[in-house]
This record gives C-alpha cells, sequence and structure tokens, in this order.
C-alpha cells in the first residue's frame, strides 16, 4: 500500500530528527533522563517510518539488511568486550575512565560508552526484526 505524499514528505522530514535526538540520548543519557535503549528506539523509529511510508524495497536499498545485522553484531560484541574489559579492572561493568567533572559530556566513564553500545544494538536490533518480519510478509 503507497501513502500519501503528504505522508511521505513529512516522514522524510521528521526522520532525520529523531536521528538526531537519537544521538542527543546516546550522548548525554548519563546527563539527562534517557539514554541508550531509549535512543536506540527512536532510531529504529525513524527507520521503520521511512519503511512504512516509502515502502520496504526503496529503503531497503540505503539501509541493506547485512548492513543492519552488522551494526547489530559489532555493537553486541562492543558491550562484551566492554564488560569484559571492565572486568579485568576490577569488576564487571567497572568504571575504568575516571575523570572528568560533574555535569560534562566525559563526566561519565562508561556510561556514555555503554549508552553508545546499547542504542545501536536495540536500534539495529529493531530494525532487524522488522526487516525479518517484512520478509515473512513478502513470502506470504
Amino acid at each position: 500500500m503507497k501513502m500519501s505524499l503528504i505522508v511521505r514528505t513529512t516522514t522524510k522530514l521528521v526522520s532525520p530528527f529523531l536521528v538526531v535526538y537519537s544521538t542527543y540520548l546516546m550522548m548525554y543519557g548519563h546527563l539527562s533522563p534517557g539514554g541508550g535503549f531509549q535512543a536506540g528506539v527512536i532510531l529504529a523509529v525513524s527507520i521503520i517510518l521511512l519503511i512504512t511510508s516509502h515502502g520496504y524495497k526503496k529503503v531497503r536499498k540505503t539501509f541493506k539488511f547485512w548492513e543492519v545485522q552488522l551494526i547489530e553484531g559489532v555493537s553486541g560484541v562492543f558491550l562484551v568486550s566492554l564488560g569484559i574489559i571492565s572486568l579485568l579492572f576490577g569488576g564487571f561493568f567497572f568504571n575504568f575512565l575516571r575523570g572528568g567533572s560533574f555535569g560534562s559530556l566525559l563526566s561519565g566513564g562508561i556510561v556514555p560508552l555503554f549508552n553508545i553500545g546499547v542504542a545501536l544494538k536495540v536500534g539495529a536490533a529493531f530494525t532487524f526484526m522488522f526487516y525479518i518480519l517484512l520478509r515473512w510478509v513478502e513470502h506470504d
């Protein structure tokens, strides 16, 4: 089903702002409400909006299946590596990056890195699940 021109145009305008907001939540999740999971969901919603308004085949050319799968896998490996490296420094997800001043972007230690990893994992996983569901619908 093809969406109207208004829906397609609005989605094209809104999706970049959702990506920017998701990036903001990834970076500042340790300083303000929000975090990696919320950022990942918003990131996935921006892609799912494009898919529902423009169609799976058109969006699939830009956001390829294997790229989403790769981002999901690499972010999972990154999170596990972060936990293992932290274990070497004193505990599971131990905050080994000290320093910074209160309220600044680099004051969170490994928390911003963890937020970025979780956001990419969640965003790619939701997009990946949506792709799989659409493949199943295409074959039906």
